[in-house]
């Protein structure tokens, strides 16, 4: 057992009083969620406010709304019913947002997955999810034909969404204009339980098997409560989050929040490559960026390259999360846009962000603190809880928005949710001040001499050379079965390698320890990455494995 005394010393240091003295908002146990995205703020001013901006096209809370009822109503008429579920494989619109929502609206279930999955997984979805309805970009109809023979008799409905509808055979299909087309711009919401089943997400898929992740209808009150008071949204605000939204990291921050604070949600379909990205902050006068350490290393090399120096000085708010990043990016993050960035972290499982920076309270590369009515255990491999700073665990989350449980994955719900505890597989440490800091993914440590490695420390020690842009290191294993650290680096432009670089980056590593140290460093041009925009070390260890 855990000494009272001690816990409550370090519980001190970790939750604050503002956060002790956060109360999540009360709310009816009958209500739809797109009442409070949309319908209360058609009292008042905000009705014609503008809600969303979509590459440069603005729509007002009353014209959302509209939109909204007519894809509502589409979806009804296509013989869609509460409860069934239609899944969405394409690029953020506002076809794609309005039908999202509008399946929210209908009781209908509606389920968001990257477009960037090719053909074989588009078809494990289709089957798991057994999705009455498909939400396609033309843009990926190939890889719908790839797989028509294949579909599940669950599949009766294809909603293409784009320029053309090509003929295929299969289920019936109809184009997204067609069907919203003269349909009423008026539509009663249809009232849902507080637990029931919203929407769905699909893990990455890094560790195995993408994962259903079911969500209930009390999120929307929560999520936007908490986030809302602890980053400080207000109907003033606009947010651009570069994730797409078939991504928490997306749909969250970049939408759900922003429309039910009565602010501005961003979003578009061009890639979130640094010059896009520039020019939305500028030109739209963000407020809010929500984004990932990969544009940031982007956005900060094209800005460093060709010595520019954008106008940001409209973002009171610049979030990073999904990854670490070297702490002087943070440092040169602040002199370039004169504003703190602030790291964090979160997965679809909790629903968004569990531990995060914020202006009031943050500290340079850290995760931050829990984020309020989110409470935070560290685990060590012997079960107990870790109560000593600088002491690394697996962090279990406890909150009232975890996920449900895994759709159709028994055996893996009861692993990840133990009672009120989610455990996530992220490996972290405290400090003296309470503040979380990342070690790595539970299934990315490794041993070498019998002693735990975790990748990010060596990757770390290696992007702290001038010449390395990012870094990804797995285990590998010598001709008498001794496992080692191998390096993948991918280097600055005007960077070459050589013998002398590849001395000096060990050096480096020498540092923290000789036995992790890498074996070898590789360099490659790019490193392979989830739909989510992550290092995909899993990738690199199977093509590993394939060139053993």
């Amino acid at each position: 057992m855990v000494d009272s005394a001690r816990r409550a010393a370090y519980r001190d240091k970790i939750y604050g009083a503002d956060w002790k003295a956060w109360k999540d908002p009360e709310f009816p146990e009958i209500f739809n969620p797109t009442e409070l995205l949309l319908d209360k703020h058609m009292a008042g001013g905000t009705a014609d406010r503008t809600a969303l901006i979509v590459d440069n096209e603005q729509y007002s809370y009353r014209e959302l709304l509209a939109t909204v009822c007519q894809a509502g109503h589409g979806l009804l008429s296509l013989g869609l019913e509460a409860e069934n579920r239609i899944l969405l494989f394409a690029n953020d619109s506002l076809d794609f947002i309005a039908t999202w929502l509008g399946a929210v609206r209908a009781g209908i279930v509606p389920i968001v997955v990257s477009d960037q999955y090719k053909a074989p997984m588009l078809l494990y979805f289709l089957r798991d999810t057994a999705a009455k309805a498909l939400f396609i970009d033309t843009e990926q109809i190939e890889k719908f034909a790839q797989i028509a023979d294949d579909l599940p008799a669950t599949l009766q409905q294809v909603i293409f969404r784009g320029e053309a509808v090509p003929l295929i055979h299969g289920p019936r299909q109809t184009h997204y204009r067609k069907m919203i087309e003269g349909r009423p711009s008026h539509m009663s919401p249809l009232p849902r339980h507080c637990n029931d089943i919203a929407y769905m997400f699909y893990s990455g898929g890094t560790t195995g098997t993408a994962k259903g992740i079911t969500h209930l209808v009390s999120d929307f009150p929560i999520i936007p409560e908490r986030h809302g008071a602890f980053w400080e949204y207000g109907p003033d605000d606009v947010v651009h989050a570069t994730s797409k939204k078939f991504f928490t990291h997306g749909l969250w921050p970049g939408v759900l929040i922003p429309l039910y604070w009565g602010a501005t949600s961003v979003i578009s379909r061009l890639p979130p490559i640094p010059e896009n990205v520039i020019a939305i902050v500028e030109g739209l006068r963000v407020t809010k960026l929500i984004t990932v350490p990969t544009i940031i290393k982007n956005m900060m090399q094209h800005v460093e390259s060709n010595r520019l120096r954008p106008d940001f000085s409209s973002l009171d708010l610049a979030i990073t999360a999904s990854e670490k990043m070297p702490a002087e990016i943070f440092q040169k993050f602040h002199e370039t846009f004169g504003v703190e960035l602030l790291d964090s972290i979160g997965s679809s499982e909790i629903t968004y962000e569990w531990i995060a920076n914020r202006p009031r309270e943050f500290r340079r590369g850290s995760l931050g603190k829990p984020v309020f009515g989110v409470e935070i255990r560290l685990v060590g491999p012997n079960g107990a809880e870790i109560t000593e700073p600088d002491t690394d665990g697996e962090a279990w989350v406890k909150s009232c928005t975890a996920c449900f449980y895994y759709w159709r994955k028994y055996d893996k719900s009861k692993e990840t949710f133990i009672g009120q505890w989610t455990r996530t597989g992220d490996m972290m440490s405290f400090d003296e001040d309470g503040f979380f800091w990342f070690s790595g993914r539970s299934d990315d440590v490794f041993k070498v001499k019998g002693l735990w490695v975790s990748p990010i420390e060596i990757e770390a020690e290696l992007t702290e050379h001038d010449a390395v842009l990012e870094a990804a290191v797995i285990p590998v294993e010598d001709s008498d079965g001794l496992t080692s650290p191998k390096a993948f680096v991918v280097l600055r432009p005007g960077s070459m390698p050589s013998g002398a670089l590849t001395e000096a980056l060990k050096s480096n590593v020498q540092k923290i320890g000789g036995y992790k140290v890498p074996r070898e460093i590789v360099y490659v041009d790019d490193l392979p990455r989830t739909t989510l925009l992550k290092i995909d070390r899993r990738a690199l260890r199977l093509r590993e494995k394939k060139t053993d």
